[in-house]
């Protein structure tokens, strides 16, 4: 059971934070070239484009975070065990931050984010810090806000701490010529 609790509580803790994704992050219409600010933070994407459907992510900083989850426990009234059970939680798993993941695709299996792969880069975009292929999820269904595309999300929490210029790569594994999206964020 021990093992199971910090599973548990980042499952809860990412249930909650699909009703916090940053309006900018569900924009489809960011061209190659051009910034947003998405938590906060400064994001240029570098490569691949949003043609049929979207592939954005955000950062939130290491700050960012603890931030939400003192906040979270003021307004829940956490047990003191909680939040500390919380915090470690955090500081073990997402100490280098976390990076959003946002796409929307015509279809039931291209939305599902067993389908994309997460790379983090250095400064140099020479050396990887961090890779994770994401589990399955099954999409949400097309709604009026998204029009005919299938869309989902995921988070991927940074184990270690980073400073400086990073580049997030996602990979859609049936993307084609459009499968390869970098995006540069300054920490």
């Amino acid at each position: 059971m021990r093992k199971l609790a910090p599973l548990l509580l980042s499952c809860l803790i990412l249930v909650s934070s699909y009703a916090q994704i940053d309006k900018q992050l569900k924009m489809a219409t960011w061209k190659i070239g051009k910034e947003k600010i998405i938590y906060e933070n400064k994001i240029t994407r570098l490569e691949g484009e949003n043609k049929w459907g979207a592939t954005n992510v955000g950062y939130e900083r290491y700050e960012q975070i603890i931030s939400e989850i003192e906040k979270d426990a003021e307004r829940e009234m956490w047990t003191p065990e909680k939040k500390a059970e919380t915090l470690e939680t955090y500081k073990e798993s997402a100490s280098g931050g976390r990076v959003s993941l946002y796409i929307m695709r015509l279809t039931i299996d291209g939305a599902n984010t067993d389908m994309f792969t997460v790379i983090i880069r250095d400064s140099t975009d020479k050396n990887e810090i961090y890779r994770k292929e994401l589990k399955s999820s099954v999409p949400e269904t097309p709604s009026t806000s998204t029009g005919n595309y299938w869309w989902n999300y995921s988070t991927v929490h940074i184990p270690n701490a980073m400073k400086g210029k990073i580049f997030i790569y996602v990979i859609d594994k049936l993307g084609r010529d459009n499968a390869k999206f970098k995006f540069e964020i300054n920490i």
